[in-house]
């Protein structure tokens, strides 16, 4: 580490902690700034090829975070069902999105005052331990704990959105989250394609998850090699960090996003005035007004979240990008509930068939995601190309409302057209947050642009699941009206009601039915699904409109665009231009 120098001793300058902030936080940088030297970054800087290949590695640690995710939704129901509790598949999903968003806020923010290294470097470690309980699991018990590890571990993983940008000049910062985006997109693209044949046997699953752990092993292997990051991105030295950290915050926001999102989750399967739902919503909401009130009112100097960032001029420098981040997710898991459903109900001719079409959604996203990487830099329209992508997404998802099972060709089109939509969205939506705070606190804005994502995303799944439920099973009665119409009694009916989810062969098995009952019924089950899946198209619109309207009180960041590098590693040759050290 560097001497200190004169100027840390008078401090004639102080390193700002972000807008406006509170004097107790001035007087523990006063006290605790580490090494102070002036950064020699701007125009000239430049990025080495040892940043490069690092950069690699975290997208790499990042993108293997995901995969129990994308593996799991395929086949969770075949892996319930060999350890022999197939109703306790709806955990497996759920319990990673609660442990990873409960994580990141707490992880993010403190790594302004530890560094980056360590948390991911610890992340690859918790995804190796977690991969391994999932596939060597015996019960369903061991699954849902090797996911929860999986989560904190893919937490700290993912602070790689933030690490990647901030390693490069401030002008790409857009380019950073796509490059990490990018190898998310691999897990969503190959993850069901690969997973829909290991389901052969009771035992292949198992290694889809031994090479996920081999994967984050490597990784955290290179990256504790390689990755060497400044070790107080904040100026202040550890031990003095440790005493200042914000621990009941932490705790208050863990326990409330995980209260809530166990409470969410509960409604998924359960009335929503079920006892376990409504007790999980109310604690969680009530330690969510506790965490907001300590945060404001204690004198805290690392506070977990402060509030001078959400109201920084007016809101529009982070609050409204956290607002359209969580919109934009939303709307697009909307969309993948709804496109998931339509290719298993309306399109899907074999499981190839299926997984081909499987791959729609990820191709869309990757080209809005290359669009934005490519064109951000010369259009620099930043706050236009916000609101315009997200328009694109609204529109090309709301028109998903038209498809039927003979639209084929046209859903495509327009689910394709929706995700390219997202995909840019998503991209300028993160850089947007990134830039909600200083250098110094770039931990915490990159934390909550993490937390809409994936708290985002946990909310999408239950609300969007439970409109298609009650849109469908609210038009189911057309089957039985169907059947009866072609000929069928009233108890035989109800047995093509039971079992027309199962095939034409397992209807036409049932005593009595014929196969004019079963085409008058399979048209009649169809069309409850067109019109379920209509309703929720029309209502994912909503959160499509919101995100478009938050996207008009957005701050520009064109300033913000500049040439300079923020952070270097410190195993490099550009070490001296950080900082802190």
């Amino acid at each position: 580490m560097a001497a200190v120098s004169d100027k840390q001793e008078g401090l004639s300058e102080v390193p700002s902690l972000g807008p406006y902030h509170t004097p107790v936080e001035k007087e523990s940088l006063e006290e605790n700034v580490d090494v102070i030297e002036s950064a020699e970054g701007g125009v000239d800087d430049h990025v080495t090829l040892k940043t490069w290949l690092v950069i690699l590695m975290l997208a790499w640690s990042y993108g293997a975070s995901y995969w129990p995710v994308t593996s799991l939704s395929t086949i969770q129901t075949h892996i319930a069902t060999v350890l022999g509790q197939p109703s306790q598949a709806v955990w497996f999903i759920s319990v990673y999105n609660i442990a990873i968003t409960s994580t990141f806020m707490v992880s993010g923010s403190n790594s302004d005052l530890f560094g980056r290294r360590y948390f991911i470097i610890g992340g690859n470690v918790l995804m190796v331990v977690g991969t391994i309980v999932i596939g060597s699991a015996q019960n369903l018990s061991a699954v849902i704990a090797g996911m929860a590890l999986s989560g904190i571990g893919g937490a700290n993983c993912s602070l790689a959105v933030f690490a990647i940008p901030e390693l490069l000049p401030n002008k790409w910062r857009h380019i950073g989250v796509a490059i990490a985006d990018t190898s998310i997109m691999f897990d969503v693209i190959m993850g069901p394609s690969v997973t829909r044949f290991v389901t052969t046997s009771r035992t292949t699953w198992r290694w889809v998850f031994y090479a996920n752990a081999i994967t984050n092993a490597t990784t955290g292997v290179l990256l504790f090699l390689f990755y060497y990051p400044p070790k107080h991105p904040r100026g202040i030295p550890w031990a003095r960090a440790l005493k200042e950290v914000d621990y009941m915050g932490g705790l208050l926001f863990a326990a409330a996003t995980a209260t809530i999102l166990c409470g969410i989750a509960y409604a998924s399967f359960l009335p929503s005035s079920d006892p376990h739902v409504v007790a999980m919503l109310v604690c969680g909401f009530a330690a969510m007004i506790a965490f907001a009130l300590w945060e404001t009112f204690a004198p805290l100097k690392q506070p977990l979240a402060p509030t001078r960032l959400f109201t920084h001029n007016r809101g529009q420098t982070l609050s409204v990008p956290f607002f359209v981040a969580a919109l934009v997710t939303v709307y697009y898991l909307a969309i993948n509930i709804i496109w998931g459903t339509m290719v298993s109900i309306f399109f899907a001719r074999s499981t190839s068939d299926g997984a081909k079409l499987s791959l729609v959604q990820g191709f869309g996203f990757m080209a809005g995601a290359a669009g934005s990487a490519y064109l951000g830099g010369i259009l620099k329209r930043w706050r236009t190309m916000m609101f315009a992508s997200s328009a694109v997404a609204t529109i090309f998802g709301g028109l998903l409302a038209l498809s039927r099972p003979d639209t084929r060709g046209l859903s495509i089109a327009f689910t394709f057209l929706n995700s390219m939509g997202y995909g840019w969205a998503q991209i300028m939506s993160i850089t947007f947050c990134q830039f909600g705070a200083d250098q110094v606190e770039l931990g915490i804005s990159g934390g909550l642009a993490g937390v809409a994502r994936y708290g985002g995303g946990a909310i999408a799944g239950t609300v969007f699941t439970t409109i298609l439920s009650n849109g469908v099973s609210s038009n189911l009665y057309r089957v039985t009206d169907a059947a009866t119409s072609a000929g069928a009694t009233e108890s035989v009916a109800g047995n093509i009601l039971a079992t027309i989810a199962l095939g034409k062969d397992r209807v036409l098995s049932i005593p009595g039915v014929t196969l004019s009952m079963y085409e008058a019924a399979y048209g009649a089950y169809l069309k409850a699904y067109e019109l379920g899946l209509r309703t929720t198209c029309l209502a994912s619109i909503a959160f499509g409109l919101a995100a478009c309207i938050g996207c008009l009180f957005l701050e520009d960041i064109s300033g913000k665009m500049t040439p300079k590098i923020e952070v270097f590693l410190e195993n490099d040759v550009n070490a001296r231009k950080n900082k802190y050290h």
